[in-house]
């Protein structure tokens, strides 16, 4: 159980930054805190009622942690809330309440079954306490691993069936029958298989940069990767190009050439630039405000933090620096998600030069 309450807790921290920005997955801890806290001080009254009866209970609370973990995430993306009308709108502040309400439910059942389990078997609270921590741990660090093979809101499903399987343990472990806690746990996962595929879908929005650019007809995401640092995503406009070149002089004497939309988290978003190897293609950079170190100097070796796109890599390989060696350009990026070649369109590179990682 405790695998699965830290996993979700980071999978709601990578949702909130998908689906608002990052400042609202600080609001997650607080999140676990309230839910804990509640179950905290209802089982100082409940516990003497619930005394010989933790087989039921415990069960019970980690299948009401599975469904609430996937119904509550999905509800509370069909309140209408935006945060920048808090500032204004007084019913915001309610949609608000239920939003951390609804999200706050998982914690909540997680939170009764660990703390019944402290108080029913207290002459064993060694053992309970290492276990919920090893538990703890994996669930924190699994979490990470399987985000680089799914999205967020995939992985919430996965939590869920962590959920189900330890009530299935719970009731095994209690000395509860085995096919029962099988038939219960095979149904349990044909309801949330059933459940519609987009029902947990993050709902992004609409005051994002990635919204924003798909209001223009014809844009399209081409390729979505995933990482436990975000979700990239590559935007195309065929029919109204982007143009991505902050600093841009207005005396610039050249245009960008074909580019692609970076998107993380859905913001943030940096450019693909499209680079054959032609290096008069990129004479606009020689106009940008990041070109200014090169002109004061000309450095032999050269380090960019966080590449991104490609964007601060390619002003080394301009046309106005034609010495530049590709092999003396050191990129490290936080996320090796962010480093690929877009299938199919081997011009768009966002490796515009062998990096040292």
């Amino acid at each position: 159980m405790s695998a699965a309450v830290l996993a979700y807790e980071v999978l709601l921290m990578a949702l909130f930054s998908l689906i608002q920005w990052h400042h609202f997955a600080y609001l997650v801890v607080s999140i676990a805190l309230l839910g804990f806290g509640v179950s905290g001080s209802l089982l100082v009254f409940l516990a003497p009622r619930l005394a010989g009866r933790f087989r039921i209970f415990a069960t019970s609370q980690a299948v009401l942690f599975a469904l609430t973990a996937m119904l509550g995430f999905g509800l509370a993306q069909r309140v209408s809330f935006n945060p920048e009308e808090l500032i204004w709108d007084p019913h915001h502040w309610l949609r608000l309440a239920l939003l951390i309400l609804l999200l706050t439910l998982p914690f909540f059942f997680a939170a009764n079954l660990i703390g019944m389990a402290l108080i029913e078997f207290r002459n064993r609270l060694a053992r309970i306490y290492a276990a919920d921590l090893l538990g703890a741990g994996i669930g924190a660090l699994g979490i990470i691993g399987i985000l680089f093979l799914t999205s967020p809101w995939q992985a919430l499903v996965l939590v869920s069936m962590l959920g189900i399987a330890a009530a299935a343990a719970v009731w095994v472990e209690c000395h509860g029958r085995a096919w029962p806690a099988m038939a219960a746990f095979l149904a349990a996962l044909l309801v949330l298989h059933q459940l519609p595929a987009g029902w947990t879908e993050p709902r992004v929005s609409p005051y994002k940069e990635i919204s924003q650019v798909l209001r223009i007809t014809g844009t399209r995401i081409i390729e979505t990767r995933s990482s436990p640092l975000g979700l990239l995503q590559v935007i195309e406009s065929p029919k109204l190009p982007l143009r991505h070149a902050p600093g841009l002089s207005l005396n610039a004497r050249a245009e960008p050439p074909p580019q692609l939309g970076l998107f993380t988290d859905a913001g943030g978003m940096t450019a693909i630039t499209r680079y054959r190897g032609i290096r008069e293609e990129l004479a606009y950079l020689d106009d940008l405000t990041s070109a200014l170190p090169y002109h004061l100097a000309q450095p032999r070796r050269v380090l960019v933090l966080g590449a991104g796109g490609g964007a601060d890599v390619l002003p080394r390989l301009s046309t106005w620096y034609v010495t530049a060696s590709p092999s003396s350009v050191a990129v490290y990026t936080i996320t090796s998600a962010s480093r690929y070649t877009l299938p199919r369109r081997a011009d768009f590179c966002s490796e515009v030069a062998p990096p040292t990682i």
